[in-house]
């Protein structure tokens, strides 16, 4: 054993020490942030409705029921002010499908993009405006629900724009070579281009293995005429130029606490007509700017003896089984980034705020409440969050 000098030790003990009450003093000057609720509106409905659209200014909501196609507007008391049932194929519809929620204009006016085209409904819900897509576009895979926002810059909006079906399928590289996602509308050309593809370094180009849609599902904002984009599973920030040709700015990995990445199935072993989910990878949910804070909620993914668990299931019952041995175990989290992407802190997100379904209007950040599996009940609310700092 090689002996160190007892003047070199007593050096390194004194480094140390200092090194400790430095680390010490960036903990005590880092506050501990924590998700607070401070007001609430609640909107009297029965039946399950997502959170579209919110304007504190002039305060209005604009929810979604998913089941029966109506768009419900409230003031922040709660009354209904318009219920829209504009689903089908009627004339002064929007059609079956919306692909991102409806926006909230003046007068109470309500904007929203469909596979028919763009519209514009007035405060009686009648028929305000329409513009046909100039061209033939895809048939795109969404949801009327605030992570799916449809996010504006400069007059062009921009969605998610995932495609399940086309030319070639999971278990061919071609497939992920060219999967796109995002589309970006041009209301006043009426023009729809999908843009950003999957990065050449990502798990989906690098691994040779089968994945499935929704673990490619992504999360962006914009921030300062950039697209901030996270691809499901992949935990890397990808920031591109908003500009064409979109240019990728910079990639880096994002430090969620205990995430597992999906790892994907062998490709002989993938149905190439099935879409599927693959429950225990890691995946970003949403991704908002709020001050000066980059909010990301995640699921953590399965560990290593949860994941084999995972997918040796054969049968509902192993299925429930599985379910109840890991209750509470991977609960979904919000992670605190600067606008850089560096992880600030991991805050647990309360059990009456949905994972999923948040927004930032006017610098104020506005939570749809978590569904009640337990007990069903004939109301939503509505919660405005700080995030606080205590020292």
């Amino acid at each position: 054993m090689r002996h160190i000098p007892k003047p070199t030790l007593l050096f390194i003990i004194f480094l140390s020490l200092v090194a400790l009450s430095c680390q010490q003093e960036v903990k005590q000057d880092s506050p501990a942030l924590s998700l607070v609720i401070t007001d609430s509106i609640r909107v009297e409905y029965p039946g399950l409705l997502d959170l579209m659209d919110l304007d504190p200014v002039r305060e209005r909501v604009l929810l979604h029921d998913p089941q029966r196609g109506v768009m419900l507007l409230t003031d922040f008391e709660g009354n209904h002010l318009l219920n829209l049932d504009k689903r089908g194929d009627e004339k002064g519809s929007y059609g079956r499908f919306l692909w991102s929620t409806a926006k909230i204009q003046a007068d109470d006016h309500i904007s929203l993009v469909s596979h028919m085209g763009f519209f514009e409904f007035d405060a009686q819900g009648e028929l305000a405006n329409h513009r046909k897509f100039q061209e033939d576009v895809p048939f795109f895979a969404g949801r009327a629900a605030a992570d799916s926002e449809l996010m504006e810059h400069e007059g062009i909006f921009y969605q998610k724009g995932l495609v399940a079906r086309g030319e070639y399928n999971k278990t061919d590289d071609a497939y992920y070579d060219q999967f796109q996602l995002l589309v970006k509308f041009d209301p006043e050309k009426g023009t729809a281009k999908r843009i950003i593809h999957l990065e050449e370094d990502s798990p989906f180009r690098t691994t040779g293995k089968a994945f499935e849609i929704p673990e490619m599902n992504p999360s962006f904002t914009i921030h300062d005429d950039k697209l901030l984009v996270i691809a499901g599973t992949d935990p890397h920030l990808n920031i591109y130029d908003i500009k064409p040709p979109h240019q990728l700015l910079e990639r880096k990995p994002i430090a969620y606490p205990n995430y597992n990445t999906g790892e994907g199935i062998e490709r002989a072993r993938a149905d190439p007509n099935s879409i599927d989910s693959d429950r225990s990878a890691g995946r970003t949910y949403s991704l908002k700017v709020f001050q000066n804070f980059l909010l990301a909620s995640y699921h953590p993914g399965y560990d290593v003896a949860d994941r084999e668990r995972y997918w040796e299931i054969s049968s509902p019952d192993e299925y429930s089984t599985f379910n109840k041995s890991i209750e509470g175990k991977y609960l979904p989290a919000l992670l605190v980034m600067d606008l850089q992407g560096e992880a600030k802190q991991r805050l647990p997100i309360p059990e009456s705020l949905d994972h999923r379904q948040f927004l930032v209007r006017e610098g104020e950040l506005w939570w749809l409440s978590r569904l009640n599996a337990e007990k069903e009940e004939d109301f939503i609310q509505i919660y405005k969050v700080e995030i606080t700092e205590k020292e």
